[in-house]
């Protein structure tokens, strides 16, 4: 593989080793640990760049070499905790499913209630509404008022 280089590739070395570093703590830490997988994916390209520009120089390479022992190492843990704890994440989003579905069951039924309760009042107010009340009024004293006669 014919690797040709300018630039020096030991700050890449360095970023990945940062990388796999972080990476590496992230993934120890129980139930989060998968999402250590994308840094140290970072980790092992930006390693492997400059491990192989640092080999085509003859230059040191345990730098780089380091970044991708940590990074395989960071990428195997996270995806040993995607795995473990995959029942985790199933349950978990069982929870979330039940806990919308219990939340729009009451909802709709606190709504219907509301409905329901609010035709009520409606009807009852329309009832005691006044202009009917003259209307029935004022045909009683009519009716009185012929039946009188």
């Amino acid at each position: 593989m014919n690797y040709q280089s300018s630039g020096n590739p030991k700050p890449f070395a360095i970023i990945g080793l940062v990388f796999a570093i972080l990476a590496l703590l992230f993934s120890m830490i129980p139930c989060v640990g998968y999402y250590a997988v994308g840094p140290s994916f970072f980790a092992l390209a930006f390693s492997g760049i400059s491990y192989l520009g640092l080999k085509q120089k003859n230059e040191s390479t345990s730098v780089p070499l380091a970044g991708l022992i940590i990074g395989v190492a960071a990428f195997s843990i996270g995806i040993f905790q995607y795995y473990k704890y995959e029942t985790v994440y199933a349950t978990k989003a069982e929870i979330e499913k039940s806990i919308n579905e219990a939340q729009t069951e009451v909802l709709d039924t606190i709504q219907k209630k509301v409905l329901e309760k609010t035709e009520q009042k409606l009807k009852e107010e329309i009832a005691k509404d006044s202009i009917l009340q003259l209307k029935k009024d004022s045909i009683q004293k009519i009716k009185n008022d012929s039946v009188s006669k």
